[in-house]
């Protein structure tokens, strides 16, 4: 079984469902990756992240739905990531996340940017799961 990856950002419509599009194509079957955000939106993914997604990396998240983290079970999962700091910083105050397997990383929200951002947005998480991946010798 390969790693289970939680990503969390704000709104959960933008950066952390494109960072498990990217994932899921990246690890294949053997990888579980979800997202989720400290204050969900309500809707669906942004048609700017649907697009990129689907333009760029040929997945699919037109499907996506916001949840909170705050309703998700972090128990199962290898590693939390926050896509910014402030992020981190909220998750790493609630104590909820072992600090071993929290991480934060720099991508900037690209909401309301238009598409151009979003591009450069998910090639930045897709580079950051790189380094991440070799970081933690899960070049799978």
């Amino acid at each position: 079984m390969g790693p289970r990856i939680l990503f969390v950002c704000h709104g959960n419509i933008c950066r952390s469902p494109m960072a498990v599009g990217i994932a899921r194509k990246r690890l294949g079957n053997g990888a579980i990756a979800e997202s989720a955000g400290i204050a969900p939106s309500s809707g669906w993914a942004t048609e700017e992240a649907v697009l990129v997604m689907k333009a760029v990396y040929g997945v699919d998240i037109s499907g996506h739905r916001p949840r909170s983290v705050a309703d998700v079970d972090l128990a199962p999962f290898d590693y939390v990531i926050a896509l910014d700091l402030s992020i981190y910083t909220r998750l790493k105050e609630s104590n909820r996340i072992p600090e071993e397997k929290l991480f934060g990383w720099d991508i900037e929200d690209p909401i309301g940017m238009g598409y151009q951002i979003y591009k450069q947005t998910a090639n930045k998480i897709e580079k950051r799961l790189e380094q991440f991946l070799e970081n933690h010798g899960l070049g799978v």
